[in-house]
């Protein structure tokens, strides 16, 4: 069989020696036998010539010595081949090597395995199991799984799998499970069970899987879909779906909605100034105190930026909306102490109701943004409720939006001048530069209109840019026709302060038009100065230095006191329009502009008014020792021709006659501050 010719050179040798490597395990347990004859098994031998022979072998005790074994070998291969043997053995051999590897894998495998009786009581678990679930075998074996009491929890899940397994012997779910730490996991569980060939069940096979991390990946995902990730608020896409999800309620039981728009005043200087993470810190705290304002049903969300919505179903009526507004507004104005600096922030909002307004979300988001803007334009730090004159506001917005873009590439933007005059002499110290607009479609567009939706759109930089190089290359102009030097007044924005790049904006503009820096004059509001003091003076000491004249305009607005004064770079303080306009009927007004001036000739400042109006107005000022007035009585803000003109007809030391048209109705909307841009 194994073609060896002389038997005897092999007397000696291990028995497994004639047998195929990969059933050596196999042959061994013949040699083990202490049984008169064993069961076949199934192997292979090895030939001298390496051909493998498939038989089947029996062993028994020799009888004459101890251990002495006894092996019968039935060659198979030429009987197979014919058909005359089934291959039951090779089948069994090769069922005992899947079986071996079914329970390696079983072994080895990374999701857990149990096995349960007909009863549904555990009969084994893979060590999985144990890092998974945290229970030792001998703890479950013989018991229910850990799974089924967290099953039964659930009425609805418990039935499902009953249901499944009576009718397909299937079934896999997850849920959340607690491992014997106590500690809660999610966990994938597929049970199925195990008949014999009438249909009985015998057994139940679970396996188990911990998918904890995706669960917990699936609900960051679903977080960041739905929430802002600064404020922790819904955001733009949950607050559409839970205003259509209300607005349905609404319909069904005719109820009614309110929607509120609202916008933080004095967000954006706040974040230019200070820096964007003290903005951030804003933000955060403004939702905080948001939250507090509101019923628990209502939702509160961010739109991004500084714009926030707030969604008030069940509105019993509509008036209960201007108490919530009023909470808010007087939540949000309280001062904000934001890692070491003090901010102040107001708000702007606007109110819709369903189904009075409009019976769509995009309809009542239209119009509570339109009601918001109508605040602002009343003053801000209001509320108003849409009105359906507010639609034309609406369209007008978007329309001025579109043009804005086409504006700049079509030249449609210029300068206007407004002089600054020494009240003693008369004479010219300097002229104010203030953006005009004048649409080829639209015709003339107001800068209370159109600044507000440039700051939106991302020009400021740009335009601001531009403001000085034509105001610079203007003066030149002037220098070269013969008139006498003054300095030419830019207004900035803190945005422009803060950039790392304008400094050297500046420095290139003066070198290209051949403009001297103590020709340039720039102004900063008191506001925007007091927001961020420190590094906004680092840029303005820089610009000082260079023998720029420094402004300090709408000075007592803002919180200044006379040590911030002495701390900054100021050549001369501006005071507000707002302060000269009663002096002639107000006595306290005067003591206010009094204690100004003293205060400013105090620090060796130049104090200067601006909207003055009336010849009552200028009288006061120079009795007062004002070194410098501007406004309508003396000349409005003109183009460049006519006001080329009314400086080559100024002669030194006249105060010239009233140029314009006084009134407050006549000034509104005249200064367009770059600062504003």
């Amino acid at each position: 069989m194994l073609g060896i010719k002389r038997g005897t050179k092999f007397i000696g040798l291990p028995w497994v020696e004639f047998v195929h490597t990969d059933d050596i395990a196999v042959a061994q347990k013949l040699l083990r036998r202490k049984v008169p004859a064993s069961k076949p098994l199934a192997l292979r031998l090895a030939s001298r010539d390496g051909h493998e022979i498939e038989v089947e072998a029996f062993s028994a005790s020799h009888g004459k010595g101890d251990g002495e074994v006894v092996i019968q070998a039935r060659d198979l291969t030429a009987r197979m081949s014919t058909g005359k043997l089934t291959r039951e053995a090779a089948d069994r051999r090769r069922a005992e090597g899947n079986l071996r590897l079914a329970a390696k894998v079983i072994e080895t495998t990374n999701e857990a395995v149990l096995i349960a009786d007909a009863k549904f009581r555990v009969t084994s678990v893979n060590p999985a199991f144990t890092e998974i679930t945290g229970y030792q075998p001998d703890e479950v074996i013989g018991k229910k799984p850990t799974f089924h009491k967290a099953l039964r929890k659930d009425k609805t899940l418990f039935t499902k799998m009953q249901e499944d397994m009576e009718k397909q012997g299937h079934w896999q779910g997850e849920f959340w499970n607690k491992r014997k730490s106590g500690e809660d996991y999610a966990q994938r569980l597929s049970i199925s069970a195990i008949t014999d060939e009438t249909g009985k069940v015998q057994q139940y096979a679970a396996l188990i899987g911990d998918i904890t991390k995706r669960k917990q990946d699936e609900e960051r995902i679903r977080y960041q879909a739905n929430y802002d990730s600064l404020t922790e608020l819904p955001n733009r896409t949950l607050f559409l779906d839970r205003l259509n999800f209300d607005l349905a309620r609404m319909k069904r039981g005719q109820g009614k909605l309110g929607l509120m728009f609202i916008d933080l005043d004095g967000f954006k200087l706040v974040n230019d100034t200070l820096g964007h993470e003290v903005g951030d810190l804003l933000l955060q705290e403004a939702a905080r105190r948001l939250s507090e304002c509101v019923r628990r049903g209502d939702t509160i969300a961010r739109l991004g930026g500084d714009e926030f919505t707030v969604i008030m179903p069940d509105l019993e009526d509509p008036r209960n909306g201007s108490m919530v507004a009023q909470r808010i507004l007087d939540a949000l104005a309280k001062p904000y102490v934001l890692d070491g600096h003090e901010a102040f922030v107001s708000a702007s909002i606007g109110i819709t109701v369903f189904p009075d307004d409009g019976d769509s979300a995009s309809h009542l988001l239209r119009n509570a943004d339109a009601a918001m803007y109508r605040a602002k334009d009343q003053g801000k730090a209001n509320y108003q409720f849409f009105t359906v004159d507010l639609n034309e506001a609406v369209k007008e917005r978007v329309v001025l939006k579109n043009s804005l873009i086409k504006a700049r590439k079509g030249h449609e933007f210029a300068l206007h001048y407004q002089p600054k005059l020494a009240i003693g002499s008369g004479q010219v110290t300097s002229v104010e530069a203030l953006m005009r607009w004048n649409s080829r479609k639209l015709g003339a567009i107001s800068p209370a209109k159109f600044i507000p939706i440039m700051e939106e759109s991302g020009m400021a930089m740009e335009m601001g840019e531009w403001v000085i190089r034509t105001a610079c290359t203007q003066y030149r102009k002037w220098r070269k026709e013969g008139l006498a030097p003054l300095r030419v007044a830019v207004n900035l924005s803190a945005r422009q302060l803060r950039e790392e790049s304008f400094i050297s904006v500046v420095e290139r503009v003066l070198k290209q038009t051949g403009v001297d820096p103590k020709s340039l004059e720039i102004e900063i509001t008191e506001n925007m100065l007091m927001s961020d003091s420190t590094n906004i003076v680092v840029a303005l000491d820089t610009l000082h230095d260079m023998g720029i004249h420094i402004s300090m305009d709408d000075f007592g607005t803002g919180y200044s006191s006379l040590n911030h004064l002495r701390q900054f770079p100021i050549d001369t303080i501006k005071i507000d329009g707002a302060f000269v306009a009663n002096i002639v009927s107000n006595t306290e007004e005067i003591e206010i502009i009094k204690a100004i001036i003293t205060m400013g000739h105090s620090l060796n400042r130049r104090v200067a008014a601006e909207g003055v109006e009336t010849e009552g107005q200028l009288s006061i000022l120079k009795e007062l020792g004002c070194d410098e007035v501007q406004g309508y009585y003396l000349c409005p803000p003109k183009p460049v021709g006519p006001l080329t003109e009314f400086l080559q007809e100024k002669t030194a030391g006249d105060m010239p006659k009233p140029g314009g048209q006084p009134g407050r109705a006549a000034r509104r909307g005249k200064k367009a501050h770059i600062a504003e841009v």
